[in-house]
């Protein structure tokens, strides 16, 4: 880790003001895996890919979040048929809070209508049966607005 003073010029080093950052890489890895994983719920939720594409790479719980909303914009379609452009994933930011924890919020947008993301995501310890345990970044919080 890299520990970052701010000293302003004419004042002496107050140790309190040191603070710690998470890696760059950290950061990178945690950015583009929540990209990819949001541009698959995008997907998921156009119809344009199976819900059970999600399960290795978000939590329990945000899929059955993802697959409640699947379910009502299933009930929704059935009534009207969505047509026109398909939903794009436009900006992601991340916020890291610590090496192993970030949480991100950006837009996905159809046609003009532009709605929030906004989540968390956490380096966690993945157990697979017939695996060895595998350090990996996981969706834990997911919203759309």
């Amino acid at each position: 880790m890299s520990t970052v003073t701010r000293v302003c010029p004419g004042t002496t080093q107050d140790p309190r003001e040191t603070t710690t950052g998470p890696p760059v890489e950290a950061a990178r890895a945690a950015r583009g895996y929540v990209i990819a994983v949001l541009q698959r719920i995008v997907e998921v939720l156009d119809g344009r890919r199976p819900c059970e594409h999600l399960s290795p790479l978000v939590t329990v719980e945000v899929f059955e979040e993802i697959a409640v909303a699947l379910r009502k914009r299933e009930c929704e379609v059935a009534r009207a048929p969505v047509r026109g452009p398909a939903v794009r994933l436009r900006r992601v930011h991340l916020q890291m809070v610590s090496a192993r924890a970030a949480n991100y919020f950006g837009t996905v947008e159809r046609d003009v209508r532009a709605r929030a993301v906004a989540g968390r995501v956490e380096l966690r310890t993945v157990r697979s049966p017939g695996r060895p345990a595998v350090e990996r970044w996981m969706l834990t919080e997911f919203g759309i607005l």
